[in-house]
């Protein structure tokens, strides 16, 4: 370690001792400086306190001093402004002692000259040093006595260190505890790049605070709760230190390397691609948080700027649409109520790496389930009016015709949510799908059709369209193409087949009216023409009416 000065210090003082000149004083080689806790503080507390302190501080933002603490009290704006300079008796701070800026008055001239020692001649450090050089301790020092810099272009050697503050640190022969200064301890991750109020950095490596610097970025916005996110842990994004000198920190390949950028480790997207740092443009390229599906072309903000100013690249929007492509509603909640709750994000479910569906697992999470008294579509509409929810409820529960149909009826049924196919494609939902087979629907060779533009379904079973069963059957006023939200008069008794059937079968020429049907078809229809249901052990109800068979009476 280079310490030429406090060699020269040790080797003078040795020689003075040698030739009887007593203990060595500190003015012997630095001026008498004053101590910050007791000397400094309290007259910026007296004077300065009111307006500069805590919250009255405003403290982090450009306009805001903070005297409450030595290391506040010389941090500069998160512009990079300083408000103390070492050794410069126009500093912001003295300036202001002085009554020189608006709108402050002039302190007491024994306080001025404190204030001035303690920047100008003793380069604000917190306390006197013996046999460092002044501004050891002092962050505002330069790259020659700040020992955090001297450090640093030593590879943080503390061999020399230890000899006197003893081999943990704590004090040693100097009786002076390395830990009084770093509380966390000197290889915290705060000592280096945090501060009183995280271990991430709110400063970078060479003192800057700026948000546009890319040692501070936006370290902090990640490694606290957001509106959109908990708090990221370091490893979410750096390979993991348990200690200062451990691989890819500041040592690579066994080397200390003082300019090697930190690395980055960052979770890809849904691709092939590879999530991507740019350094030179300070951008995240692909990366799972900030574009967790790389075919999404509806998120605004895929590339987000680590050094942006602006919390664009973390509103809700930015990172998939709204929503996101091949999603057939803008509603999150109505399908994800695991990561939104009232409108707003849970932020334990929502960016955790998972798709999560809340506590329901079935068809009810996002539409209604088969049975469900209640259906609504993926906007939560339950207007039967509509093309997306229709006559499902009708085909769902049990009715005066039949027992419930089931999805697969007309629909390909996924085994899971996120199946290719089912909610990554644009609406309408496929109905009858060409890869749909063995819906009831299709039942005695029917082709059943949905058109999408009137709504409407064609030779279907259930409606007329078996050939050999139904749709022999002329009678007029049958309905063989319902339309899906015309409601209930789409399907009555009547307008599937006729009664009778006018199909040319013998014993359809006698029936006059409906009370006649059950002498044939007792299983399906009661004596006064109505259909025939059966309660269910499940409490549910089926029916022997529209089930793909001709049924006599047993």
């Amino acid at each position: 370690m280079n310490l030429s000065k406090l060699r020269l210090g040790l080797v003078a003082c040795a020689a003075l001792t040698s030739l009887g000149c007593g203990v060595v004083r500190q003015s012997d080689f630095v001026p008498v400086c004053p101590k910050y806790d007791t000397d400094i503080q309290p007259v910026l507390s007296a004077s300065c306190a009111q307006c500069h302190t805590g919250s009255a501080a405003d403290a982090g933002t450009d306009g805001g001093v903070d005297f409450s603490s030595y290391l506040k009290a010389l941090r500069a704006s998160d512009g990079d402004v300083a408000r103390v300079i070492a050794g410069d008796a126009n500093s912001p701070l003295l300036k202001a002692a002085r009554g020189e800026t608006n709108p402050h008055t002039a302190l007491k001239a024994e306080d001025v000259k404190l204030l001035t020692d303690w920047v100008v001649s003793c380069n604000a450090a917190p306390s006197p040093t013996e046999f460092h050089p002044v501004g050891w301790a002092s962050p505002l020092s330069d790259k020659t006595e700040f020992h955090g810099a001297v450090l640093r272009a030593n590879a943080y050697n503390t061999t020399e260190c230890r000899q006197c503050h003893g081999q943990d640190l704590r004090g040693g022969k100097s009786k002076v505890d390395c830990n009084s200064c770093h509380q966390q301890g000197p290889f915290s991750c705060s000592t280096c790049h945090g501060d009183e109020s995280s271990s991430a950095p709110g400063k970078a490596l060479n003192g800057s605070r700026s948000r546009t610097t890319l040692g501070v970025g936006a370290h902090r916005l990640h490694v606290t709760d957001s509106p959109l996110h908990q708090a990221l842990k370091c490893e979410s994004c750096h390979p993991s230190i348990k200690n200062a000198e451990d691989e890819g920190h500041y040592r690579f390949g066994a080397a200390f390397v003082s300019d090697k950028p930190v690395v980055k480790l960052l979770a890809p997207a849904k691709s092939t691609m590879p999530a991507v740092w740019n350094r030179e443009n300070a951008t995240c390229t692909n990366s799972a948080c900030h574009a967790p599906n790389a075919m999404d072309v509806k998120a605004t903000i895929t590339a987000p700027v680590w050094t942006s100013v602006t919390g664009a690249p973390s509103q809700c929007g930015s990172c998939h649409g709204l929503g996101p492509t091949g999603h057939q509603s803008t509603r999150c909640e109505g399908c994800h109520t695991g990561g939104y709750a009232d409108g707003g994000v849970d932020l334990s479910a929502h960016m955790n790496g998972l798709i999560d569906f809340g506590t329901a697992t079935k068809c009810d999470v996002c539409h209604g389930a088969p049975g469900s008294a209640d259906f609504f579509d993926t906007h939560d509409s339950r207007d039967a009016g509509s093309q997306t929810v229709g006559a499902h409820r009708a085909h769902l529960q049990a009715g005066t015709l039949r027992g419930p149909m089931a999805c697969q009826d007309c629909h390909v049924v996924p085994k899971s949510a996120l199946d290719v196919g089912h909610a990554d494609t644009a609406g309408p939902a496929e109905v009858f799908p060409s890869t749909w087979d063995g819906g009831f629907a299709q039942h005695d060779g029917a082709r059943p059709t949905y058109n999408a533009s009137n709504a409407t379904c064609g030779s279907v079973y259930c409606h007329g369209g078996g050939p050999t069963l139904v749709a022999i059957d002329h009678t007029t006023g049958l309905i063989r193409n319902p339309v899906w939200n015309g409601g209930n008069a789409q399907a009555k008794c009547g307008t599937c087949h006729g009664t009778p059937p006018t199909d040319g079968k013998l014993a359809h020429t006698n029936v006059t009216n409906i009370g006649q049907c059950a002498q044939c078809h007792g299983l399906s229809v009661n004596a006064d023409g109505g259909i025939r249901f059966f309660d269910e052990a499940d409490g549910g109800r089926s029916s022997f009416h529209i089930n793909g068979a001709v049924n006599g009476n047993n």
